[in-house]
């Protein structure tokens, strides 16, 4: 039986336009971040979350806030939860407190966690009983208080065309951590690190737009809010197209060689290597020396369902021509690379090699994925994407 909330709907030329005018509204106000959007977007998409990694100041908040702008999503929708030491888990859930109408009665009152994008800010200067409030809901898109579930996301009558949709409203959690290296910094769990569909390593801008961050905010004007089309018709529009695109996305099909390149990761990582397939006698040596020497902590199934939707969604958002939307499959293997990395460096350790005095150990842990991911492509000539020159050459969030 279908399901009935996820039809498979057609890959339409219309919705990606919508799509990329969106991208477009977001990247007019965020300077520089074009693939930083097309994450959050694929994110979106694919109903995952994002953690940038990145020191204060470079923008989160405005870009929950475009985001929010180019949905047509009215400013409650969006929310944000500086994470602290002295934060408890209540204080993100919210809790039963006495009702103001009959104080011999409790009544569940709302935490900060209920919007639809929500800015989980220094996520990692929490501890870690504080961290773990945010795993049922990033995993199950709910919340459990006193024995009481209460949902995140619900269904929402949605027009488009004349047509009427049932559409689910978002729920997507942008986390922001500082460097691991500095103090006061708790790093997160594993379990909870593997519900992240990417992980993003924020950088300092350019000079010119830094440059253009400076003017930007010089013209504007204190107490003045922006003015967005935060109109019922807007957001219906945004969420009925990501509603049918999400469908569209989930039920198209990869490159054949981009699903074994996936399946060739995941299982190589957990040393199974007698389960790839296409790899070349000198790749299976470097992996085997891999799996023997540098992988401390391997891959797992949500690995493989982030490279998968991730893959379909980026080839979606930021490659097809929306004149040609029947090219998905196609670009799926370009998507890979501008997708791999990010999906992946948060759920994979390597031992770190502090011979090394050239790269820091994130950069260092960033290289071995690299290589790592090089070396389980199939060797068949008819998959030409060169990933670790791609990566090596800034492509997609590569570096």
């Amino acid at each position: 039986m279908k399901d009935r909330m996820m039809p498979e709907f057609d890959l339409r030329a219309d919705d990606l336009m919508r799509l990329r005018t969106i991208k477009d509204q977001i990247c007019a106000k965020m300077f520089g971040m074009e693939p930083v959007v097309n994450a959050l977007l694929v994110s979106l998409l694919m109903r995952g979350h994002v953690l940038l990694e990145g020191n204060p100041g470079l923008g989160k908040t405005m870009l929950v806030r475009a985001l929010g702008a180019g949905l047509g999503l009215e400013d409650g929708a969006m929310g944000r939860i500086q994470f602290t030491p002295d934060l408890m888990p209540s204080d993100i859930t919210g809790t039963k407190m006495p009702d103001d109408n009959n104080t011999n009665r409790l009544k569940f009152r709302q935490g900060p966690i209920f919007h639809q994008l929500l800015l989980a800010d220094e996520i990692n200067r929490a501890t870690a009983k504080t961290q773990s409030a945010m795993l049922e809901a990033m995993a199950e898109n709910q919340v459990t208080v006193l024995g009481d579930t209460h949902h995140l996301t619900h269904l929402k009558p949605a027009r488009d065309g004349g047509q009427e949709y049932q559409v689910l409203t978002p729920f997507m959690v942008m986390a922001t951590q500082n460097p691991i290296e500095q103090d006061g910094t708790n790093p997160l769990p594993e379990a909870q690190l593997d519900r992240f569909m990417f992980k993003i390593r924020m950088h300092f801008p350019t000079a010119e737009n830094l440059q253009k961050i400076i003017a930007a905010e010089q013209r504007r004007l204190p107490g003045r809010a922006e003015q967005t089309a935060n109109t019922a018709s807007t957001q219906d529009q945004a969420l009925v197209a990501l509603h049918r695109l999400s469908g569209a996305i989930r039920a198209a099909e990869l490159n054949p060689f981009v699903a074994q390149h996936i399946s060739n990761i995941i299982m190589a990582s957990v040393g199974q290597l007698g389960q790839t397939q296409g790899i070349n006698h000198s790749d299976m040596a470097a992996l085997q020396q891999f799996g023997d020497e540098k992988i401390a902590y391997p891959l797992g199934p949500r690995a493989g369902i982030a490279l998968t939707l991730g893959t379909l969604a980026w080839a979606a958002v930021a490659l097809v021509d929306p004149a040609e939307p029947e090219q998905l499959s196609a670009k799926t293997g370009e998507a890979l690379t501008a997708i791999a990395l990010p999906a992946l460096r948060h759920r994979i350790k390597f031992h770190h090699d502090f011979a090394s005095t050239d790269r820091n150990e994130a950069d260092e842990h960033d290289n071995n994925l690299r290589q790592f991911i090089t070396h389980c492509a199939p060797s068949d000539p008819a998959y030409k994407i060169p990933i670790l020159s791609q990566f090596e050459a800034g492509a997609g969030l590569g570096l």
